[in-house]
């Protein structure tokens, strides 16, 4: 990560010769504990000719109610990989705030997001009862709008691309798996031909609470 964001950095200031504010996410409990922020390369006579260092929030280290008080309704789909202590206050506050946000497109993404990174099938269900039939899972604005691509391109193979792209969306959204698993999932996709398969494996990924679960499902679909 920490050249990784080196990298990034270099670029933004490059491009745009700006005041920079880095931050770097850490999903998953034990996700970026030895990565202070800060970070040099030495060079002669204890000389560090390059430093570089960004804020690191790690998620798992955050109460849920913490993120709730930074007053940010794209973050709250990240709840679920907080400390959710009290799910039956905290995910109807959250829903009712995405709820709030204006444009459909983006709510649709942020509802969506916020069931696929829920960890528990108890937080999931609870959420899905707070959505009606408008915003629900298989409902949302973002996932009308697959369905949608899929029509206009006029041919079965159109629709299937777009739930293929979906599906790996997701995969990297929840579990984050290495380069080389993410391709294997993108392999095994290319053998399902039928919507409906795939319309379940998106859903499948959701309710999965790890890789290793999702990709059990996959090869047995």
């Amino acid at each position: 990560m920490p050249w990784r964001m080196l990298e990034y950095m270099q670029r933004l200031a490059g491009a745009y010769r700006l005041p920079l504010w880095s931050v770097v996410f850490y999903v998953g409990a034990g996700a970026g504990v030895d990565d202070t922020g800060y970070h040099t390369i030495s060079g002669p006579a204890d000389i560090a000719p390059l430093a570089w260092q960004y804020q690191v929030i790690r998620l798992w280290q955050m109460s849920a109610e913490e993120l709730l008080a930074l007053g940010q309704p794209v973050l709250l789909a990240l709840v679920g990989q907080t400390r959710v202590d009290q799910p039956a206050i905290i995910l109807p506050a959250v829903v009712a705030r995405l709820r709030g946000v204006a444009d459909a497109e983006l709510r649709g993404r942020l509802l969506t997001a916020l069931l696929a990174l829920l960890p528990a099938e108890e937080m999931i269900e609870m959420v899905e009862k707070l959505l009606d039939d408008e915003t629900g899972l298989l409902d949302t604005p973002h996932l009308r709008r697959i369905r949608e691509e899929g029509r206009e391109e006029g041919r079965e193979e159109g629709a299937l691309a777009v739930w293929r792209r979906s599906i790996v969306e997701a995969v990297t959204l929840r579990f984050a798996p290495p380069p080389e698993v993410l391709q294997r999932v993108q392999q095994s996709l290319e053998t399902h031909s039928e919507e409906a398969a795939l319309a379940h494996l998106f859903t499948v990924v959701i309710r999965s609470a790890s890789m290793a679960e999702f990709q059990e499902a996959l090869e047995q679909a």
